[in-house]
């Protein structure tokens, strides 16, 4: 076994045998290294968390263009955030495709005549993001009264090339 050493600053190293060396450092390096193999690791969650942030706001900014889209009975915009395989049920258990609830919108036979989100929780699965949110809405079917309800709904948005699409919507009525 054989050891080298210059001075202080300098790294010793020790040999194991032809398949293992071992490199000693002195304290201060070693200490050094230390902080700045966690500072960059520090960095790295922080710019997962920053990333995930932007995730959520993303998320909650295609939430709020299918409120207004929704609310507008804009298919253009419903077309772009509504995914094709969509599954929408109601709060009373109707269940519309992406078809269905578009069709029911520019018909009359479901209109939303306000949906004023009162809170928006998003947590990100990898390129999946669930939202939960709570409302006040206001509906009219076939042109009848407007029927105000207080809702808890969650959303399934996926990530399709970079834009947040709402794959399924699963609501219920919170007592008055």
């Amino acid at each position: 076994m054989g050891r080298t050493a210059r001075s202080a600053a300098t790294i010793v190293k020790v040999a194991a045998g032809p398949l293992f060396a071992l490199e000693l450092r002195p304290t201060r390096e070693r200490d050094t290294l230390f902080r700045m193999r966690l500072f960059t690791i520090v960095l790295a969650v922080a710019g997962v968390a920053v990333a995930a942030e932007k995730s959520a706001e993303g998320v909650k900014s295609a939430e709020k263009s299918w409120a207004t889209a929704t609310v507008a009975g804009d298919e253009a915009s419903l077309r772009q955030i509504l995914a094709d395989d969509l599954t929408y049920t109601h709060s009373t258990g109707e269940t519309d495709n992406k078809t269905q609830f578009i069709s029911n919108l520019k018909t009359g036979v479901r209109k939303y005549v306000k949906v004023n989100h009162e809170s928006m929780d998003v947590r990100i699965y990898g390129n999946t993001a669930v939202l939960m949110a709570t409302a006040q809405i206001e509906t009219t079917q076939n042109g009848g009264a407007p029927n105000p309800a207080h809702l808890r709904w969650v959303h399934v948005w996926v990530n399709e090339n970079g834009r947040w699409r709402l794959v399924a919507h699963q609501s219920l009525r919170l007592p008055k």
